[in-house]
């Protein structure tokens, strides 16, 4: 095995690890009465039956860690380190699937008749009023609109004092020295997912900063204020992704564009900083939201024996535990019941419409790729 493939193989098997400990840690920083996805209770989600549930996911973290490593690091050895790398990852991600979907339909069983007479009762708390995230976002999602069309401008004006063959996108990073004929879709590939991914991430940041929260009764206002620093902290991270994101798409068209004009031989070393001052804050924002935990149940001490109230303990508006689906619920971000953020109200139309024109936009990117790299 070769330098470059050691090092390859040395980042999927930390990937590894660090993906499992994440999902491991999901289960216990999620709010006080919910387990994977299921609203059990307050009482029953602290007794044996999560300590089964988390019997059941623990057993299953475990195994999926040591399968997808002995996948990617065998195929890894073969002398295919990038398919063992990409396929040990791919292992890895999907495997979770079906683990959370058993641990969620077991956890159905223990749910309290109580959870579905309280959902009843319950109330939709839309409350937001003091947005302290609104204006980063704002201001975020501005900066990303102007910076990816600026990028887009620079892209399509230098595309002119390219030569009439240019090096491929896989020999700017390494995979071979071939060059190919110079075409838009090839020049503004990067400055188009700039123009996708980065105003989605800022636009998210602004809708978290707008979300419901779902607080508890009869909590003398905690639960009200570990809702409102877990929103404004959740909107600050998708606003830095965006502006990162458009940073280092910025980054990486710009120094594209010099090779392809036969200004550079070859990439920067300012896209590696670039990049891995991102997963630098991507870690850091990632301890931040764990510190809080989901929702701000750390901060909740206190007041988390009082039950939740609105959509997330209405087992009936979720499916399988991840998708709400409530039309009559005005909310278009609601908080998520496993994992960590929020996720959209697929009830509402206005989320119905972001979700459409996001996911043709991805539809769009996936055809631009495919013909920038020849596979049609």
């Amino acid at each position: 095995m070769n330098e470059e493939a050691a090092v390859v193989m040395a980042f999927f098997t930390f990937r590894v690890f660090l993906v499992g400990t994440i999902f491991f840690v999901f289960p216990r920083i999620s709010r006080k009465g919910l387990m994977f996805g299921t609203y059990l209770g307050e009482d029953r989600a602290e007794g044996s039956a999560r300590r089964q549930l988390l019997r059941t996911w623990d057993r299953g973290c475990a195994l999926i860690l040591v399968v997808s490593l002995i996948v990617g690091w065998s195929i890894g050895l073969s002398g295919r380190w990038i398919p063992g790398n990409l396929i040990g990852t791919a292992v890895l991600l999907l495997s979770f699937i079906p683990l959370y979907i058993e641990t969620h339909r077991k956890a159905l069983r223990f749910a309290s008749p109580d959870a579905v007479r309280q959902a009843s009762r319950s109330s939709a708390t839309l409350q937001v009023d003091e947005t302290r995230g609104d204006r980063f976002a704002t201001l975020a999602l501005a900066l990303c609109i102007v910076a990816a069309l600026a990028l887009v401008t620079h892209a399509t004006l230098a595309f002119q004092a390219m030569p009439d063959r240019i090096p491929t996108l896989g020999s700017l990073f390494g995979y071979g020295e071939e060059l190919t004929d110079k075409s838009l879709v090839t020049v503004l590939l990067v400055p188009s997912f700039n123009l996708v991914f980065a105003p989605f991430f800022a636009l998210m940041a602004l809708l978290v900063a707008r979300a419901k929260r779902s607080v508890r009764g009869g909590s003398g206002g905690r639960s009200d204020q570990a809702q409102d620093r877990f929103r404004v902290a959740m909107s600050h991270v998708f606003a830095g992704w965006g502006l990162s994101t458009c940073l280092f798409l910025g980054v990486a068209s710009w120094e594209m564009i010099q090779v392809w004009q036969g200004r550079a031989e070859s990439l920067g070393l300012m896209i590696g900083w670039v990049a891995g001052a991102i997963v630098l804050y991507m870690g850091v924002s990632l301890v931040r939201i764990m510190i809080l935990g989901q929702g701000g149940a750390r901060l909740e001490s206190g007041s988390a024996e009082a039950p939740l109230t609105g959509g997330l303990a209405d087992n009936a508006r979720w499916i399988l535990g991840v998708m709400y689906v409530n039309p009559t619920d005005p909310a278009v971000m609601v908080e998520t019941r496993f994992g960590i953020g929020y996720t959209m109200n697929l009830g509402n139309r206005v989320a119905q419409v972001l979700l459409t024109v996001y996911l043709l936009a991805l539809l769009g990117l996936t055809f631009l790729t495919l013909m920038a790299f020849r596979v049609f």
